[in-house]
């Protein structure tokens, strides 16, 4: 009888205990405020040592002022395929994946964001009639970019960067084009919607 007591006021005490114990998260130190954003954005770069603008866009999931989404980006202008004295044929460049980043103080009215934009895509020469392109060649790429943001209004921010493409995985043999002839710093301008 006297264990059955001495247990009882154990147990009793433990429960007592375990109820002033909180249960804790990793989130538990701040608010965690979920929502997203999507919006434009383009680069100004060099194609195999010619001028390229790559137009696209992204949407993300903003956890606070760290985001993670997907994007896409495609060249707009026209480059003659010079490497191999084709000027009639022009290049077509597209790639899309995972776009991830953080926004350091962005409640500040000007702001620092760094991001990377993880993808594949496709790197091909299309023909002087402007159809599908005759030589294709699956790409990887990685490009990292630093922006400056402004936040213009609780839902809209714009930004202005550098950023530098590296796309690896071209077939040389194939097509005469390598990843030093497509990859190279350029400039960065994004346009983001959301609920910041």
């Amino acid at each position: 009888m006297r264990t059955l007591f001495s247990f009882l006021i154990l147990a009793a005490a433990w429960t007592a205990y375990s109820q002033d114990k909180e249960y804790r998260t990793i989130f538990d130190q701040r608010d965690m405020r979920i929502s997203g954003l999507g919006g434009p954005f383009m680069q100004f770069t060099s194609v195999a040592g010619e001028f390229g603008h790559m137009m696209g866009g992204g949407a993300a999931v903003l956890l606070n002022d760290f985001f993670i989404g997907g994007y896409g980006l495609g060249l707009t202008n026209a480059i003659p395929d010079y490497v191999n004295d084709h000027s009639n044929d022009k290049l077509s460049l597209g790639h899309g994946g995972f776009w991830i980043g953080y926004s350091l103080f962005g409640e500040k009215p000007i702001h620092a964001c760094i991001s990377t934009l993880v993808g594949w895509g496709e790197f091909g020469i299309m023909g002087y009639d402007g159809y599908y392109p005759f030589i294709r060649d699956k790409i990887f790429t990685l490009a990292p970019v630093v922006e400056l943001e402004l936040n213009l209004t609780r839902y809209f921010r714009i930004g202005a960067g550098a950023t530098y493409n590296i796309y690896t995985g071209l077939d040389e043999q194939r097509h005469g084009y390598s990843s030093e002839n497509l990859s190279s710093p350029g400039g960065f301008l994004s346009f983001k919607f959301g609920w910041f």
